[in-house]
């Protein structure tokens, strides 16, 4: 019994001391290595978010800067060294048809061929911005109620099967290089002269691959400053993709247009005029981006 009091006690009691004091001195450790590792965990943090920050300026500066160089269609009066004239024929909405559910066509009366029928006006525009135009088209606004031909596909129409399609956009020439200028010579019917007076939007693609946006580039009020646009937003309004869906909603829903096929469209057309919203949102998110510095705009060239 002594034995065990006086020495097999103090073996385990020292024992037990030192595994307490191994296990306090590892948890210490333990401690003192968390700390260290959140402590560079945080630095890293806080370094990688002023590496964001000084990033994001950068960006801010970036794209003022190409901001300011951007491609510019300025009406101007000086007819001398026209690079090219373009011509274009609008027509207002006549008798429309949805033929399914995806094509509306219009009446037009053969006598659109007749060289009496038109007036035209005449629109001079240059390149007042630093970089090029790549491609170009002109775009009728939502609720124009306007259609836009090349006069040459017009006068196919005479020899051509089918005829009277929706058309709301058509391109312009490419490649404007700054300070170039081109003509365009616009027809519309003598019987609707409020039409000389139709806003055309100009979306543009330039040499560094950014997309550019100018509102009523036809307009006589003063000049209107180009603005940036998603790359998105420039194709769905060259494909025809968004108005389209306006306008035939309106129609379908019409009493007065004829409709050809039975299937109903509403689920259909609510999803489509739904996905056009959407995509509004997008491209203020995307000028947002811009604006801040979360969007690198492209520049192939120093800026300075």
């Amino acid at each position: 019994m002594d034995t065990v009091y006086y020495v097999v006690i103090p073996i385990v009691t020292s024992i037990l001391g030192g595994l307490i004091a191994a296990l306090f001195t590892l948890l210490d450790e333990k401690t003192t290595l968390n700390k260290e590792k959140k402590i560079r965990e945080e630095d890293l943090k806080i370094k990688q978010e002023e590496q964001r920050k000084q990033e994001i300026e950068k960006n801010i500066s970036r794209n003022k800067k190409i901001i300011q160089t951007r491609p510019k269609l300025t009406s101007v009066q000086d007819e001398n060294d026209i690079k090219v004239i373009e011509e274009f024929c609008i027509l207002p909405y006549v008798n429309p048809k949805l033929i399914n559910e995806q094509l509306i066509l219009f009446r037009y009366p053969d006598k659109i061929f007749l060289k009496e029928y038109w007036d035209k006006y005449e629109l001079i525009l240059q390149n007042t911005g630093k970089r090029e135009i790549i491609n170009s088209f002109l775009h009728l606004p939502y609720e124009s109620e306007v259609n836009i031909y090349r006069k040459t596909e017009l006068v196919k129409w005479q020899y051509e099967a089918i005829r009277d399609y929706y058309s709301d956009e058509r391109s312009l020439i490419s490649y404007i290089h700054p300070n170039e200028k081109i003509k365009i010579i616009v027809y519309y019917p003598k019987s609707a002269p409020e039409l000389e007076d139709v806003g055309f939007d100009l979306y543009m693609r330039d040499e560094d691959d950014n997309y550019w946006f100018q509102h009523c580039v036809n307009s006589y009020n003063g000049e209107c400053d180009s603005q940036i646009t998603s790359p998105e937003t420039f194709r769905m309004h060259l494909k025809q993709d968004c108005n389209m869906w306006f306008v035939y909603d309106s129609f379908y829903y019409s009493k007065d247009v004829k409709k050809l096929f039975n299937k109903r469209l509403d689920n259909l057309l609510a999803e489509r005029k739904k996905a056009n919203w959407d995509r509004t949102e997008e491209q203020d998110r995307f000028v947002y981006d811009v604006k801040n510095g979360n969007i690198a705009l492209n520049y192939k060239l120093p800026l300075d």
